[in-house]
Formats: C-alpha cells, sequence, structure tokens
C-alpha cells in the first residue's frame, strides 16, 4: 500500500488473524457478503480521516479485510449527496498507511474523486439501457460491461442487435459528452436470458448504486448460466457512431460445458481433417477459445481447432501447427471444416490467426 501519514488508532497488530482456518474465513466472508475478521481499527481510522476531511459527509457502510494479507482492509463509504457513489478505500490502521495518496488524508480525496466519477458513469450506463427499454441488471466493476435481458432467436437476433445497438449509441454519446477521449473502440453488452432479473441475488440496500450494481454474487448469479456477449463497433467519427449492422455475438458457457464442446468438436471435426491428413491430432480445448455467432444466426457459430499434421515425436503435445476454420452448432456437433489454415504462427512462435 501507500505511504504514511499521522498516526492514529490503537496500531495494534491482528494476532491470529492469518491462522484462521480458510474454510472458516471463506465461509464468513460468502455468508456475510461483507467483513467478517477485525476490521475495527480499520474502520475506526477510515471515520477519523472521513469527518477531518468530510465533516458530516462521508458514512461508511461496508469493509472486508485484505484477504491474504495479514492486515488491511477496504473500507466502503457512502456520500451523503450522492446515492449512487462508493468510496472504496484501502487503508492499514496498524500500518498507519493507505493506497492511493502520499498520506492518507490525500487517498481519501482521490478515492472520493474517483467514487463521484464512477457514480457518474453509472448513471450514464442506466440512463442508456433503461432509457431505451433495456433496464440494466449489473455491469463489471470497470463500468465497461453492462448486463441486460434480451430475448436472441433466429426470428429476433438482428432486431436485438439493432435495438441493443441503439442503446449502445446513446451511451457512448453520454460518455463522450463527458469526456471526449473516453469512447472505446468497441463495446460489450452482456445478454442474459429473460427472467434472469427475477432471482437474483441483492447486497444490502443500504450500499451505494455502485456496489449494488457490481454485487459479486449478482454478477456471479448472471454468469451461472450460458449468455450471449454483443460486441459493437464504435466509429472514430465526431458522432462516434456505433456500427449495429457490424455487430458480432458469441456465446459464454460456463467451464464444464466448454470443455464438453471441446471434446465434441475434436471428436466431430477428426474425420473431416483425416481425409487430407491421415494422422491429424488436435490440441485440444478448441472451446476455450472465442467462438462466434455467424451473421443472422443463433444456430451456427465459427471458431478455430488447432491441429497438427501427425502426433509430435517423443509423445510431446500438439499445440497446433495448422488450424481448420470450423463451424458449428452450438453444441459442438454437426460441424464442418470451411478452410486450413497452414500459416498460423510467427517467427516467435505466436500464434497469429485472422478474424472469422
Amino acid at each position: 500500500m501507500g505511504s504514511r501519514g499521522a498516526v492514529r488508532g490503537s496500531g495494534r497488530r491482528r494476532a491470529g488473524r492469518v491462522g484462521v482456518g480458510l474454510a472458516a474465513l471463506l465461509v464468513g466472508l460468502l455468508g456475510t457478503g461483507c467483513a467478517a475478521f477485525d476490521t475495527e481499527d480499520d474502520v475506526r481510522r477510515a471515520r477519523e480521516l472521513a469527518e477531518e476531511s468530510y465533516p458530516g459527509e462521508l458514512e461508511v457502510v461496508d469493509a472486508r479485510i485484505l484477504f491474504p494479507e495479514s492486515t488491511g482492509s477496504e473500507v466502503t463509504l457512502a456520500i451523503a449527496d450522492d446515492p449512487d457513489a462508493a468510496v472504496r478505500f484501502r487503508i492499514d490502521a496498524a500500518e498507519d498507511r493507505c493506497d492511493g495518496g502520499p498520506n492518507c488524508a490525500d487517498a481519501l480525496g482521490k478515492a472520493v474523486d474517483r467514487a463521484r466519477r464512477e457514480a457518474g458513469q453509472l448513471r450514464a450506463m442506466r440512463d442508456a439501457f433503461d432509457g431505451c427499454g433495456h433496464p440494466l441488471l449489473g455491469t463489471d466493476e470497470k463500468l465497461t460491461a453492462p448486463w441486460i435481458e434480451a430475448r436472441v432467436t433466429d426470428r429476433t437476433v438482428d432486431d436485438v442487435l439493432a435495438r441493443v445497438g441503439a442503446c449502445v449509441q446513446r451511451w457512448v454519446t453520454a460518455r463522450a459528452e463527458r469526456d471526449p477521449g473516453a469512447a472505446p473502440e468497441w463495446v460489450t453488452v452482456n445478454l442474459a436470458a429473460p427472467g434472469v432479473a427475477d432471482d437474483l441475488p441483492e447486497a444490502k440496500s443500504t450500499l451505494p448504486t455502485v456496489v449494488r450494481f457490481t454485487h459479486g454474487r449478482r454478477l456471479a448469479a448472471l454468469a451461472q448460466d450460458p449468455y450471449y456477449v454483443a460486441a459493437y463497433p464504435v466509429g472514430r467519427d465526431a458522432d462516434r457512431t456505433v456500427d449495429a449492422a457490424a455487430a458480432g455475438l458469441r456465446i459464454v458457457s460456463p467451464f464444464e460445458e466448454r470443455q464438453a464442446f471441446s471434446r465434441r468438436i475434436d471428436a466431430s471435426v477428426l474425420p473431416a481433417l483425416r481425409e487430407t491428413y491421415p494422422d491429424a491430432v488436435t490440441a485440444g480445448g478448441a472451446g476455450m477459445g472465442v467462438w462466434r455467432l455467424e451473421q443472422g444466426t443463433v444456430r451456427r457459430m465459427r471458431g478455430y481447432v488447432l491441429f497438427c499434421e501427425r502426433p509430435p515425436a517423443d509423445g510431446k503435445q500438439c499445440f497446433g501447427d495448422l488450424a481448420a476454420l470450423v463451424s458449428s452448432d452450438p453444441a459442438g456437433r454437426d460441424a464442418e471444416v470451411v478452410r486450413i489454415l497452414t500459416d498460423i504462427r510467427d517467427e516467435h512462435g505466436v500464434l497469429r490467426l485472422p478474424p472469422r
């Protein structure tokens, strides 16, 4: 962490904290959603700093230990005049130090400024998506990847991408107005199945909006089943035009499902590869790569399967010196080899695959 300020608090070490059993620690943290062990000194010091620098403006609403570190906590404070803002502040009363500045008062000031900026960013995101009929369900902590609901089928896919693209345009425009240099080259939106919002876990209602929308258990629930990710290119023109017609769509599945997909893809593709390369072996793990849905459908997608013309000598693993561009259904069956790529690595062995 950062530098030291004037010594406050008891300064005592958290004796025995490292010795607390890992299982008990995790159960405590997951069960309560906040700090369970000895954050008192850090919270006390954070309150002192808040009252010194922002009298009556900040309130401690949460704290968690910085596991696996032996001292220090992340303290979250709410701002009285901005219920959306979350001041996340790392402080160690035992060592009298804080992250983010030359001293604790300065670090807190920077954390407050950052919290106000993030709250503005969240409001821009919510206004954009709520205002065009796709209420925001959650977002990553960087506030760059929103979650919304959308029913994606072969019949609706083009309409969904166009409608969500209009929301993205509102959001990109609002971001550019706040910070002209903030417009990204691409924007991704996570599309959860309709009805998911009904069962999402909620963080404590007393926490700032930013915390509630980036709540870990909420994001985990959103990602527990397969979902779609739409990616929109953003133009470099003055209006930062979002090209919804060029949007790409992919499916993200849990790890076990991607493993199963990999096995099925290998079994489906190998017979076709061996028509040209009789001794071909696949590198495996194709499902861990990026597979994008073909334009206008959710029934077919494309990705790469790496393979070797023959098994490497001495029983070594095949990492792939050839690649097959493959079209498949989302289950990894009924695969077709679109084409074979032979020059796929640079002089350093780094993989270089063209867009699909």
